[in-house]
This record gives structure tokens, C-alpha cells and sequence, in this order.
């Protein structure tokens, strides 16, 4: 569900309060009828907060939000557990080729990543992932070229392959 909202209905993001209502829907879900992938997500979170200067707060589009001690957000987790993450451009490729993880579904070509939660046993990973964030530092070019992408609504067929 939540791909085809990200595909089909992006402009809902729009509507005040629907990503997070849509956000809390997915977590509701997930808490109900995938257990073990929400315990997965509540570790996480305690860990991540274990990391030196890294804080959770609420992020703009529903989910979680890491950031590191000045504010930079390192990634975001949404209510079914999917974690995205900004990492060096280098470093999404080389992830994206492993399989471990896939392109972001809305800046697919960027330096932004995904990896599904499941269980417990991602939490290494996972926060290996955020470690990884640590270390990149967006330039002044990739910020506006995602606004300008998300400003637009595009979405590119790699997404939608990706997904399907």
C-alpha cells in the first residue's frame, strides 16, 4: 500500500496532516500484523539513540526521524519499517548492487537508499547504515535537486520497477 500511495496519490503529501495520519496507519499495521518487524523497529530506535549525538524526533512526512547532534537528519523510519537513509553516492551504489538494499522510491538515483526492517536480526545493519550517514554531508546541489524533484512529484520507472 504504501508504494501505491508513493506512486499514485504523492500529492496527498501535500494535504496537512495526511503523511502523518497515513504514517500512523502503516505503524497501527504493522504493530498488529507484522509483531516481530515492530519490535525490530522499537530496537532500533533505543539503539540509535545509543550512537554518540544522535537524537529521534518526528519527521515531516510521518515516521521517525535521526538526526545527529547539529540537526542533520542521517535517516528516517517509516511506520512499516522501512528505513531510508543518506549516504555517500559511492556507498548507495555499491549497497544497491549487493541487493541488501534498493534505490529510495522517491529519489532513486540519488544518495538516498532504502532497507526494509524485519526482525531484530536487521538491527546491525540497520545501524551500521546510519553510521554510514554519518559521514555524508549533502551537498548544496543535491538538496535542491531533491526539493526541486519532490516540488515536482516525479517519480522515475526504476521506482516503479523496483517496487512492483
Amino acid at each position: 500500500m504504501f508504494y501505491f500511495v508513493v506512486r499514485y496519490l504523492r500529492w496527498l503529501a501535500q494535504v496537512p496532516g495526511f503523511p502523518q495520519v497515513f504514517d500512523a496507519f502503516l505503524l497501527a499495521s504493522t504493530c498488529i500484523l507484522r509483531r516481530s518487524r515492530f519490535v525490530a523497529m522499537e530496537a532500533l530506535e533505543v539503539e540509535a539513540l545509543r550512537l554518540r549525538d544522535v537524537r529521534v524526533k518526528n519527521h515531516r512526512f510521518g515516521g521517525i526521524e535521526f538526526i545527529e547532534g547539529e540537526g542533520r537528519e542521517l535517516g528516517h523510519l517509516h511506520g512499516h519499517g522501512l528505513l531510508d537513509v543518506f549516504v555517500p553516492l559511492e556507498t548507495a551504489q555499491a549497497l544497491i548492487a549487493t541487493g541488501r538494499v534498493r534505490s529510495h522510491h522517491v529519489f532513486p538515483n540519488s544518495r538516498w537508499i532504502s532497507f526494509q526492517i524485519e526482525s531484530n536480526a536487521d538491527i546491525p545493519f540497520a545501524l551500521e547504515l546510519l553510521t554510514m550517514a554519518r559521514t555524508s554531508v549533502p551537498s548544496e546541489s543535491d538538496v535542491k535537486a531533491q526539493i526541486l524533484t519532490a516540488s515536482r512529484g516525479e517519480l522515475h520507472s526504476t521506482t516503479d520497477r523496483a517496487v512492483a
